[in-house]
This record gives C-alpha cells, sequence and structure tokens, in this order.
C-alpha cells in the first residue's frame, strides 16, 4: 500500500472489506446496458487484489458525520482519491498524456477495488447521493479517470486494444443514460467525457490522446442558403416587393406531426407572404389534431371542427410520433394507396391553394404527387424519419423513395426548404446535392417578449429523461448559502404559457436534439439564454434516441444514383452528417447546430459557470441584442416567404403578386 499510494494511514476496516462485494443491479439511470467484460481484465494476481482490499478501508470509506461536509463531485474527503487526483492533473499537464507506471499501478487498484465493490450499487449511491445533503459517496469521476488510465495502458499492450474499448464503454456508462451524471468539467478530475469519446474505436497502433479543447469556427464552413446570413441588398429589395393577393380566400391545408413547426409555417405565410387585409384560411389540419386544444389556430375550420375531431386519416396512417406503424400497415404501396384516398377527398372539399406538410417527408411527396398542387415543404426531421416500412427491404419502394424527391426539386409550384442548417446538409448528402434553403423559425406567434417581471427566478429547461433532475441536483453542490436566483424547471409536462415564460430573468436551456423549436420560441422572445458550451453539448445533441443528431445508422441512406460514400454532394465536406459516434463528427457537425450559429448566446463550461453567469451578465443589452438580431433575419424571412408564395401560385388564376 505505501508503494502504491505512499503517505496513507494503514489502518482498515474489516467491515469495510467484507463489504466490498456487493450485488449489482442497473438503476433506471445508466440505461439498459451493463459495464462489459473488460473489468475482469485488471486483475493480475492476488497481491493486486490484496492491495485493493487494504484499499477499501480509505477510498470511500469515511461516513462520519464530520466527513459529510466534502464534494461529492471532486471526493475531497478521501486522502486517496485526493492522491490519485493529484497525480492525474500531473500527468496530463500540457494536454499530453504522461501515465508513468506507478500511476498505471494505482489506477489498477483502484479499479480492482471498484469492480469488487459493486459498480451498479456504487453508482447508484452516487445518484442517491448526488441529490440529497450526502457530500461524500462514491468518488464516480475518480473511476472514470483511472478506468481511462487502465484502457490507455492496455491499448499499447498486445491483444490489449479490445480489451481497452470494453473499459472506454464502461466509463461511459457510469456517466448515465443520455450522460445525466456528467459534469465532470465542473471538478478538478483531468479526464473528461470527450477524452474518452476521442478514443473510442482508436486505432491498436496509435496512442491515446486527450480530446481537442479548442471549438470549431463556423463562418468557415461551406453554408447553405439561409436567412442567418447577410443578403445583397439589391436581392432582398426584389425579394421583399410583391406580397401576393388573392381575388377571394387563399385556403391552406396544413400537414404535418410537429405542431409548432407546422405552426411557423402558417404564420409566416398568413401574416407575411400575402397582401395586407388578405384572409387566409387554413381549410383542414393533418397529423396534428391532437394538439388542437393547444394550438387553436391550427385547427380552426379543419379536422376536429369538421369531423369532430376523431377522424384524421394522416395521423392514423403514421401512429405515435415516437412509435414505428405495424410492418404490413406502412409500406410504401399501402402509403400511397391511404394518401390517394386523402386526395380525393381534400379536392371534393371547397378547394385548396397551397398544401404546407412539414413532416414525415413521404407524406408529404406522395400527397402532393397525388394531388398536383403547389407545395410548401418546410422539414425539421430526418427524410427517413417514419420510412416505409419496406425501405430497406424492397429495392423498387428504395428507388421510389428518392425519387419522390427528385420529383418534387423539378416541379415549379413546390417549395422545399429546412428550419435548420444541418438537415440541410443531410439531405443534400442524400439526394438534392446542393442543400436546400435554410429559414430559421421566427416564433412570431409566441406573441410575448421578455419582460423580466420575475428577476428572481430563471427557467431551467431540458426534456431529456434524466437530466433536468441531475442538473438541478449538481447545482445545489454549487450554490452557495442564500443564491439569490431560484429555478422554475420546465419539461414536456409543464404548462407555462410564452408569457410566463418571457417574465423569468433568463432560460437555462440544455438542448436534448439538434434542432430545437423551443431554442427558436425563446430567441424570438428575446429571453437572455444560458446554454453549455460546445465541448458538453457535444454529448447532449447527439445521441443514439436522436433524430437530427442520431449516433446509429437509422437515417443513413443515400439515393441510389449517388456514391454510397460519398452521398450527392460529393467533397463538400470531411464527414458524413449522419451516425455521430465519433468525437470528430460531432465536433464538426455541431457547428452547424443554430446554438453555435446564432449570437448573443452565453454559454457556460461547468456549474459553477453557470450559476456565476446568470447573477453577473448584464441581461438587459443582451435581450436588446437579441431583439435587434430577430428583425434583421425576421427581414430576410419575409423575403423567402413572400417569394415562396409567388413561385407556388404563379400559375393560379386567381392568387397574383401585388405591385405595391
Amino acid at each position: 500500500l505505501a508503494q502504491v499510494a505512499p503517505g496513507l494511514s494503514s489502518s482498515f476496516s474489516l467491515s469495510r472489506f467484507r463489504q466490498c462485494h456487493a450485488n449489482s443491479r442497473v438503476p433506471a439511470f445508466l440505461g439498459r446496458r451493463r459495464p462489459g467484460p473488460g473489468m475482469a481484465a485488471t486483475r493480475s494476481g492476488r497481491g493486486l487484489c490484496l492491495t485493493a482490499c487494504l484499499l477499501a478501508c480509505l477510498v470511500g470509506g469515511q461516513t462520519s458525520d464530520n466527513a459529510r461536509t466534502g464534494s461529492i463531485l471532486d471526493c475531497s474527503l478521501d486522502p486517496t482519491w485526493m492522491f490519485f487526483r493529484e497525480q492525474m492533473q500531473a500527468a496530463t499537464q500540457g494536454g499530453k498524456l504522461n501515465f508513468d507506471p506507478e500511476l498505471v499501478t494505482l489506477a489498477r487498484t483502484l479499479v480492482t477495488f471498484i469492480e469488487q465493490e459493486g459498480l451498479m450499487e456504487a453508482v447508484e449511491r452516487f445518484y442517491q447521493d448526488l441529490c440529497s445533503d450526502i457530500p461524500q459517496s462514491f468518488c464516480l469521476y475518480g473511476a472514470v479517470n483511472a478506468i481511462f488510465v487502465v484502457a490507455a495502458d492496455m491499448h499499447g499492450m498486445d491483444d490489449g486494444s479490445r480489451f481497452a474499448q470494453e473499459y472506454l464503454n464502461t466509463a461511459t456508462f457510469l456517466l448515465g443514460s443520455q450522460h445525466s451524471l456528467d459534469f465532470v468539467e465542473s471538478t478538478p478530475w483531468p479526464i473528461h467525457a470527450n477524452d474518452i469519446l476521442f478514443n473510442v474505436n482508436r486505432a491498436a497502433s496509435t496512442p491515446f490522446e486527450l480530446a481537442p479543447r479548442v471549438e470549431g469556427d463556423p463562418s468557415q464552413l461551406p453554408a447553405p442558403l439561409s436567412t442567418l446570413s447577410p443578403w445583397p441588398a439589391l436581392d432582398l429589395s426584389v425579394a421583399l416587393a410583391g406580397a401576393v393577393a388573392c381575388q377571394g380566400d387563399a385556403r391552406l391545408v396544413a400537414v404535418g406531426t410537429h405542431p409548432t413547426l407546422t405552426l411557423e409555417a402558417v404564420v409566416m405565410l398568413r401574416d407575411f407572404a400575402f397582401d395586407s387585409g388578405q384572409q387566409v384560411l387554413v381549410q383542414r389540419t393533418l397529423g396534428i389534431t391532437y394538439k388542437c386544444a393547444v394550438f387553436p389556430d391550427m385547427c380552426a375550420g379543419g379536422a376536429a371542427a369538421e369531423n369532430g375531431g376523431s377522424d384524421d386519416p394522416v395521423a392514423r396512417l403514421i401512429g405515435q410520433f415516437d412509435s414505428p406503424p405495424p410492418y404490413e400497415d406502412y409500406t410504401l404501396a399501402r402509403i400511397k394507396d391511404a394518401l390517394a384516398a386523402v386526395g380525393d377527398e381534400l379536392r371534393a372539399g371547397s378547394g385548396i391553394d397551397i398544401l404546407l406538410c412539414t413532416s414525415p417527408f413521404i407524406v408529404c411527396a406522395v400527397l402532393q404527387k397525388a394531388m398536383g398542387v403547389p407545395m410548401l415543404g418546410y422539414f425539421g426531421l430526418p427524410l427517413l424519419w417514419k420510412r416505409p416500412t419496406d425501405h430497406f427491404d424492397s429495392p423498387s419502394a428504395r428507388s421510389e423513395f428518392w425519387g419522390l424527391l427528385d420529383y418534387l426539386v423539378s416541379q415549379p409550384e413546390v417549395v422545399l426548404l429546412t428550419n435548420n442548417p444541418l438537415l440541410s446538409e443531410q439531405i443534400a448528402y442524400q439526394s438534392t446535392g446542393v442543400p436546400l434553403p435554410v429559414v430559421r423559425p421566427q416564433a412570431t406567434y409566441t406573441n410575448a417578449t421578455y419582460v423580466p417581471t420575475r428577476m428572481k427566478d430563471a427557467m431551467l429547461v431540458s426534456r431529456t429523461k434524466f437530466m433536468w433532475v441531475t442538473l438541478g441536483c449538481a447545482m445545489r453542490h454549487f450554490m452557495p448559502e442564500g443564491y439569490p436566483v431560484s429555478f422554475t424547471v420546465a419539461n414536456s409536462d409543464s404548462k407555462l404559457g410564452f408569457r410566463e415564460m418571457a417574465a423569468h430573468r433568463a432560460v437555462v436551456l440544455v438542448p436534448w436534439e439538434h434542432a430545437l423549436m423551443a431554442f427558436y420560441e425563446f430567441y424570438s422572445m428575446s429571453i437572455p439564454l444560458l446554454m453549455p458550451d460546445a465541448h458538453w453539448a457535444y454529448r447532449l445533441v447527439f445521441d443514439a434516441d436522436g433524430n437530427l443528431g442520431s449516433t446509429t445508422s437509422q437515417y443513413l441512406d443515400v439515393s441510389p444514383r449517388c456514391d454510397a460514400v460519398q452521398g450527392c454532394s460529393g467533397a463538400r465536406h470531411p464527414l458524413a452528417p449522419f451516425k455521430f459516434e465519433s468525437f470528430e463528427s460531432r465536433r464538426y457537425w455541431y457547428q452547424y447546430s443554430s446554438f453555435a450559429q446564432f449570437p448573443h448566446i452565453h454559454k457556460f463550461s461547468s456549474v459553477a459557470d453557470l450559476l456565476q453567469k446568470l447573477v453577473t451578465l448584464d441581461l438587459g443589452p443582451t435581450s436588446a441584442a437579441m431583439k435587434s438580431f430577430n428583425d434583421v433575419t425576421l427581414l430576410r424571412s419575409t423575403a423567402f416567404w413572400r417569394g415562396a408564395a409567388r413561385k407556388m401560385l404563379a400559375g393560379s388564376t386567381t392568387c397574383k403578386a401585388s405591385t405595391s
């Protein structure tokens, strides 16, 4: 013990020693995975195991009342972990890894101990203590650092890279489902989750390295046409001239599964694309009638009114938002048959000037082709979201799917756009070759602006399954007594109105997806936003359960006429805009997030940094700068929506561009 950790007490507790072997179970916040078998590879003889058992008297062994005044996050009460942390800090100075044999031996000893202690029980104890008043528990971040050292050491051995990868998987697993226990940057521990991610699948011939700490610069990247970018004055002036005027009412049919994205398109067409005083009616709303109580504008005269709110053939066809339809009910042939009937029904009604569609893409494409009417497709989800169930089973169905996109692009009365840059690049890679225009949601439908009458309250917004709980718990460990700001937690169950939100001091938004309508809504109200910096966000917006930021290949497919690897956009980017598993992929494509591209967002690197900025930032100038940016982009958005309406209705006999 003296050789491994010199200067430590050699006394030990026999009862503590006997408690090392705990039964393992998987808490909900750890997800369904269990640590890999690589943990067993640390055992290198009875001597190492004996050393681990001796360390049991020290590691996590302080349980007296006086001991409960330290930090659960930095393990400052445990001399063994404190010693190890100091050695780790020295071994990572200058951004380089320098793990000497003594440090490796100590790390192996600690890993053996924590394995025998029972990982599942230990991490669950950390979670419970994080959200209680107990300051000293399982040293989670010390364990993660120790596992990383062992992995780095094994990576350099013959046939050791496989075990090294299993260790990295275990370290990631310990940080919780969707990184809900991942607050390492808020502690002095030098190995962070990005360092683990950076070395996943590393070639056996290349030693482990620390992940880069420098962010990319989005302004240096290839960019699609976007309302975020400056437009030439002449182009803007021409685009703004000539709103559309119709002889009678302009009639829309809205189709989509995302209520606010569909609402955004309806409002922008209604309020900005048509002439002043022009009546714009939503004849029918399909796919989102379950939200009519929340967004009544979307249901005026629509399915809810016409059919008692019970009959929505599109909603019935695609099923629940987060669940795939039954295979036999959602093949391409079944989709075409079902939507042909929908098209016949709509044509038999009182007429339609514009079909407005947001998702799923396959419904938008099939319905437009069946009806042959002008369409605006405003997309926010991957093209393969809710794809036909036989897409990958039937070559003809797959070929027809991509042919539908080619068909829409060729139609003069069809306008396609996205609400975020990443999706635009994904579609270019998959089929079009050229990114679709990106038009930011202005979210004027909130009808609210920042009036901070609740300066002592900030909103904490996260819909990630556990993060909104664990972040709140972590903040308590950094809040000084008498901290002047309280938090209103807002998640998918919250019922706050937009004006209630705009009354808060600021919004702390922890993103759970690469693009969020909630982000655009907060920004449109000019509420000061505090968000995790890029290094933290790499683990939040990219996730196996995500859509745009999915780390799996569920949305990856390329038109058969394009190269399967390079895609349809060739060498436009060094990395494909899908399956964001690697650190390099996340670092590159995060730059295409609105979180990275919008100005005037305050970023925090740690929990302590968040709490400090929340009380020291001058929020008035921030809100004013956000409002100015909103005004500028609204002008460009108005120009785009007017141009889109003119293009769609160029062949209409009842609607024409005005000359005013």
